[in-house]
């Protein structure tokens, strides 16, 4: 048999294996969008926060459940993506594939980011599966503090604009909460620090701000017993309910303290806009039968979140009310946010004029270097540029949603044989490991870690 024979031969069983990879991924995600068939994998619940804080709490407490119960017969995955006023979690839920792997546990700061400004879509932007739970919100000092108040706390920021720190995220219900409190003090206002649950509290106790806004789920997981030194716990000093509420009778509510400010908010879950309705009828009913788990009822009593449960029509018609409700107190905080695309453009215009005047002079020209070190280099660069753009093609791929079944062994075979400068005989063995390094990659993510992979 010739060699030649020999190397046809080899590159068929590469390309039959690369081929029997790639269909049986495309019908493992075709069957993936069946009616019938979902869910296939993992599903991911994103919460735009850090962990400890009082939405990753209770996105956790719904995670166990489900889990536990096995109602779908695949596993949760809670997965923290923090920044930007929690836009960068939710921005990723929704540019997600409608496919129902994807969801997010938000509060009304899907709402109050896009009248603030922050982000320009709100709750049209997705597809609201379900209301999960109630939150009664709090401001919150440390418990040596000498506002013992809402109104001395006000008084101060009349006094004293700008100078008392509360830590409320732009845009964020907290956010407006302070904002509509501050219109009953003119010329009152608060230096806004940005902040998640679980930084907000170790800001408070580091001194790093005077009052924040807590809910009592995330107030109930940070306070200390009563006999913890002042400096190192927390105090509420107002409930902005329509009642005190019975697992801090202590604390009296805005009405109480003659103010008008009063505010609700609420946990929901999100999923992509176009998410198709048997998916969503699917998720809706699944997160219902979670919050009539005993345990779940439990675990939410101890925080002091209510199981309130809406879906569907019911749900729309509630967030509609919400939303009037925010619009409502929205108080041009527009104009408060900084230009970010005029900044960014203007810290990279800096950056170019740091260049071009402190720009050092060319170094020294070494001795002329040989035809052979001239075909090495140009030979070099071209390999890294190869594998440069075999890398860049990867990752827009996995953007674009290409299943990472397909996208990854392609890509190491692709980089394997620039590398191995094509040879045909290395075929096979370059073909074996793109393969064996994904799949191997494939089982520890999905099930080890549990983690959904595009």
């Amino acid at each position: 048999m010739s060699a030649q024979s020999n190397k046809l031969k080899i590159q068929g069983v590469v390309l039959l294996a690369l081929l029997l990879i790639t269909v049986w991924r495309l019908i493992n995600t075709i069957s993936t969008n069946q009616p019938n068939q979902f869910p296939q994998k993992p599903i991911q619940i994103v919460v735009p926060y850090l962990a400890g804080g009082g939405t990753d709490t209770f996105a956790r407490i719904l995670q166990k459940s489900l889990n536990r119960e096995g109602g779908l017969g695949e596993e949760f995955v809670v997965t923290n993506k923090d920044g930007g006023s929690a836009t960068i979690g939710s921005r990723q839920v929704k540019d997600a594939p409608p496919d129902g792997y994807q969801l997010l546990c938000h509060h009304e700061g899907i709402i109050a980011t896009q009248l603030a400004g922050v982000v320009d879509y709100g709750p049209e932007a997705f597809r609201p599966i379900a209301q999960t739970g109630s939150i009664v919100l709090l401001m919150v000092v440390r418990a040596d503090s000498k506002y013992r108040n809402l109104n001395e706390l006000l008084e101060a920021a009349q006094k004293n604009p700008n100078t008392i720190r509360v830590g409320a995220n732009q845009g964020s219900p907290a956010y407006f909460i302070c904002k509509q409190l501050l219109g009953e003090f003119p010329g009152a206002d608060f230096n806004f620090i940005s902040a998640g649950g679980a930084k907000r509290y170790t800001y408070l106790l580091g001194g790093k701000l005077e009052a924040g806004i807590f809910s009592l789920a995330e107030y109930v997981s940070f306070r200390n017993s009563s006999d913890t030194p002042a400096a190192d716990n927390i105090l509420a000093i107002g409930n902005f309910g329509d009642k005190r509420h019975p697992t801090i009778p202590e604390v009296a509510t805005s009405t109480e303290q003659n103010l008008k400010t009063r505010a609700e908010n609420a946990y929901y879950i999100w999923a992509p806009k176009d998410t198709p309705d048997h998916i969503a009828d699917i998720l809706a009913r699944t997160f219902h039968d979670t919050l009539q788990s005993p345990e779940v009822n439990q675990e939410l009593q101890k925080l002091s979140i209510d199981p309130t449960f809406r879906s569907g029509e019911d749900l729309r018609e509630h967030l509609a009310v919400r939303v009037k409700a925010f619009q409502e107190l929205s108080v041009d905080a527009k104009t408060e946010l900084p230009n970010f695309p005029i900044w960014i453009i203007g810290i990279v215009a800096i950056l170019l004029v740091a260049v071009l005047i402190f720009k050092t002079e060319p170094e020294a020209v070494p001795e002329a270097p040989t035809t052979s070190d001239r075909i090495y280099s140009k030979k070099s660069s071209m390999l890294g540029a190869t594998c440069l753009a075999i890398l860049i093609a990867y990752v827009a791929a996995l953007q674009f949603k290409i299943p990472f079944g397909i996208a990854t062994p392609l890509s190491i075979f692709l980089m394997g044989l620039s590398i191995s400068k094509a040879k045909h005989t290395q075929w096979l063995i370059i073909g074996i490991i793109g393969l064996g390094f994904s799949l191997a990659l494939e089982m520890v993510f999905t099930q080890l870690f549990s983690v959904a992979l595009p």
